[in-house]
């Protein structure tokens, strides 16, 4: 669980006191199982791509095991992850790069707009304090209505009002490509976890 820049390095220390028949857990974003199956000779590996929320036991985990990694130890790993947040296996390393852009770098974009919004309630006439309160308690909220078993889409269509509000702000959104801008930026960071991965 270090930055990824300190991969070399750190394999260097490790590598003469790691057991052959030990699972390695990694946390660090971009460094491929090829990389440490090479540097450290360990077959047993796990990669595995949390975000901060994990800070708070709400965090979102997505893991892959490579063969040589047992039911019950893939377990024991959905049991250790599981207890600072929700915990998800995949079965194609290039998943976890994808994860990286959604969740692992998702918490930031939820941040962004928060900081657009605060912006914006200023300009409106609110103060910092009040600005930040409005946006951070509505995000709040909102993720918690989130945890319903209803859609996204549901949740975002029970809110819109035609002809209200809320309508012309989205149809203002879309007049912006705002949905494809989105798409885009989390492509770009699929394709940054790709490159630091070796995997392009």
């Amino acid at each position: 669980a270090v930055k990824p820049q300190m991969t070399s390095e750190l394999i260097t220390q490790l590598k003469p006191w790691i057991e052959k028949n030990l699972m390695l857990i990694s946390v660090m974003a971009g460094v491929s199982m090829k990389t440490l199956e090479q540097g450290l000779g360990l077959s047993k590996l796990v990669r595995v791509m949390p975000n901060t929320p994990a800070l708070l036991g709400e965090g979102m985990s997505v893991f892959y095991a490579s063969d040589k990694v047992t039911s019950v130890e893939r377990e024991w790993v959905v049991h250790l992850f599981s207890s600072c947040g929700k915990c998800l296996e995949v079965h194609d390393e290039n998943a976890v790069d994808a994860a990286t852009a959604v969740s692992g770098s998702g918490p930031a974009y939820l941040f962004y707009l928060a900081e657009q919004m605060i912006e914006v309630a200023k300009t409106l006439g609110f103060s910092r304090d009040q600005a930040e309160l409005l946006v951070k308690q509505t995000l709040q909220g909102a993720s918690l209505l989130l945890q319903n078993e209803e859609s996204a889409s549901e949740l975002r269509r029970r809110v819109t009002s035609p002809g209200g509000t809320t309508e012309a702000a989205l149809k203002r959104f879309g007049e912006g490509k705002v949905e494809e801008h989105l798409r885009d930026g989390l492509e770009c960071a699929y394709k940054r976890a790709r490159q630091l991965s070796g995997s392009v």
